[in-house]
């Protein structure tokens, strides 16, 4: 049975008090808002000093870059009479963007000169070498962006540059890199630079926001467009790339509490779903990277909310109730389709229920065979493949802004072929986590599963460092729940029970069936879009990491609120789910610095090292 959606002011009232909780938790200490806007841009060699007003000891020299590569060579001393301090490599990764390159100076000085040497860089597009083109694809030339440069003392405290200098004729532009001292981070930590895949997505969104062809195509475009409203909202800073993944992250907080309403009918089934999956550490740290996987997630539940509305009325009222919300359903799985391609997985999971509904009528239809098999596509699935049409128009409306940019749609589609290469590849990463080691978070052979995504050392022997795992009350309390769950809802234990007596009355073989009694509806939808979301990763090649588990984790929240719900009633069943909230939210104060970056020592962050396959900072 599934419940109609109908909420109470309390109902309301929970909504909105969650969303508000989790939104103030997500979006405190999410980003700078400010970053410097004015560079320096060079192709060739070029040199300067500057001057920070007296001698002082400069420890540390930190590059503010924003894109292309260059040598620097770095020397102390006074005009005329320099000593080389050494050299440094900008950017020294193709896909390095807007990072913080750090220099170790350590020398007294009143004035530092810089010798820089612009490096070959190619700003293409990703498949540009796989003959995919653009009218905005260069050949690779020398260039480097800088925003600033920032200099620390032995105690981390920033030392401001007071003017700058060229030399050998060096005179454009360099005021940019002196200009916005005020507004550097020192050190630099996730606050203000970019952090793990951001380089790509919060790149491809800034470079949206001012109409480029963004450089990441390996994902449809829909997320990275969904973040460049941040980006233009609040400008090109961690802020604008991160905040409306806050707001999204927001948003699924009421829509796990309608899952559970929708599922199980009762206030402890809205406020459990929504509460648990509020505290989980993958939803909290996946929410406040400028990444797209919360975006997959956000449509991926409105796909099934709206789904589970449908199937409730054609259990209840056939076949011909209203198609509304299955039309809904298809748009929001089109829309989490073209963010990524993986939230495919858990739509061919409801798909196979509606296909084993409609089985199973067909079956005990009193007609041939052939008139069977035709009855078969009169319900839903003439109306499903019109809905394809809608799924693939939606898709290729996402790429509309790139060809307005220049993409052909004869480059639009030769990407999809390439991104299906990439992502059908033997890509390997020692940081990557098999498929099966994810709702355990740990393995036996010390391999890091949970994704390590950004460390600062600080000073005092402090730690700034985000990684991406989930809460363990959530997780491991979630996964034998859903264990516990998958029985209910094949009939395990009575057809293994009914098996064995038929077994053991070989007489009387009607003595006993093997057919379940009577099938649980919300069992069935919830092991049912796990396993579908969870299981195709058995078949995936290439490295995958703990944070594709993220698509899974309401299912997890859902079966644990399934048996919250049953045993609410009893007084056990209250002690017991109290006890879970509790540990959860202890959980998730415990580990709060190792999944928001909050500085922390390294002592207690060792603590928290619970396996040796869990890296949170260098031991």
């Amino acid at each position: 049975m599934i419940f109609e959606l109908k909420l109470t002011k309390k109902d309301v009232l929970t909504i909105v008090l969650l969303s508000v909780l989790f939104f103030s938790m997500t979006a405190w200490n999410l980003g700078q808002t400010q970053a410097p806007l004015t560079n320096w841009e060079s192709t060739t060699q070029a040199s300067f000093y500057v001057d920070v007003g007296s001698v002082q000891t400069i420890q540390t020299v930190y590059f503010w870059v924003k894109s292309g590569n260059a040598s620097v060579t770095i020397y102390s001393g006074v005009p005329d009479n320099w000593n080389e301090l050494g050299k440094v490599a900008l950017a020294p990764r193709g896909t390095d963007y807007s990072i913080q390159t750090g220099f170790d100076a350590n020398t007294q000085t009143q004035f530092l000169r810089f010798d820089v040497e612009a490096v070959e860089y190619d700003s293409r597009p990703n498949f540009s070498n796989w003959g995919i083109t653009n009218p905005s694809d260069k050949e690779p030339s020398p260039y480097i962006e800088i925003g600033e440069i920032g200099l620390t003392d032995l105690d981390n405290n920033q030392i401001t540059i007071t003017s700058i200098r060229g030399l050998n004729n060096t005179t454009a532009s360099l005021a940019a890199l002196v200009d916005e001292q005020g507004v550097l981070e020192l050190p630099p930590t996730y606050m203000s630079k970019m952090y793990f895949d951001e380089v790509y997505f919060a790149r491809s969104a800034e470079e949206l926001a001012n109409h480029q062809i963004p450089l990441e195509r390996t994902h449809p475009p829909l997320g990275k467009l969904i973040q460049t409203v941040g980006v233009l909202a609040f400008g090109a800073t961690p802020f604008g790339w991160r905040i409306i993944g806050v707001i999204f992250g927001t948003l699924m907080v009421p829509l796990m509490f309608l899952l559970g309403k929708k599922l199980f009918g009762t206030w402890i089934g809205g406020f459990s779903a929504a509460f648990l999956f509020s505290f989980d550490f993958m939803h909290f740290t996946m929410a406040r990277i400028g990444t797209v996987d919360t975006y997959v997630v956000f449509f991926s539940l409105l796909t099934q909310l709206f789904f589970l509305v449908y199937f409730a009325k054609v259990l209840k009222e056939g076949w011909k109730t209203s198609v509304v919300p299955l039309a809904l359903a298809a748009v929001c799985a089109a829309l989490a389709f073209s963010t990524k391609w993986f939230s495919l997985f858990g739509v061919l999971g409801m798909i196979s229920m509606l296909l084993m509904l409609r089985l199973r009528e067909v079956k005990n239809l009193k007609d041939t065979l052939s008139n069977k098999y035709v009855a078969f596509f009169n319900h839903p699935f003439l109306l499903m493949i019109g809905l394809t049409g809608v799924f693939v128009a939606i898709y290729f409306a996402t790429y509309i802004p790139e060809m307005l940019l220049g993409s052909s749609p004869n480059t639009i589609l030769a990407l999809q072929n390439a991104m299906f290469s990439f992502h059908g590849g033997s890509v390997t990463d020692s940081s990557s986590a098999p498929w099966w080691t994810w709702p355990f978070m740990f393995r036996l052979d010390g391999l890091t599963v949970p994704k390590w995504f950004d460390i600062t050392y600080l000073p005092n022997n402090m730690y700034s460092t985000i990684t991406a795992f989930g809460n363990p009350a959530v997780w491991w309390v979630g996964f034998g729940a859903m264990i516990a769950l998958l029985v209910e809802a094949t009939h395990l234990e009575g057809i293994l029970s009914n098996l064995k007596s038929r077994l053991s009355k070989v007489a009387s073989p009607s003595a006993a069936s093997i057919r379940g009694k009577g099938w649980d509806v919300a069992a069935i939808f919830i092991g049912v879009v796990f396993l579908f979301s969870w299981l195709p990763y058995v078949f995936i090649g290439r490295a995958t990491y703990i944070y594709h588990f993220y698509l899974s984790v309401p299912l997890l929240c859902l079966a644990i609120t399934y048996f919250i719900n049953r045993y609410w009633h009893k007084p056990i069943g209250k002690i017991a789910a109290i006890t879970i909230f509790a540990t959860t939210v202890a959980l998730f104060i415990m580990f709060y610095p190792v999944i928001s970056g909050a500085p922390a020592t390294g002592d207690y962050i060792h603590q928290l090292k619970w396996f040796t396959s869990w890296y949170f900072a260098p031991c």
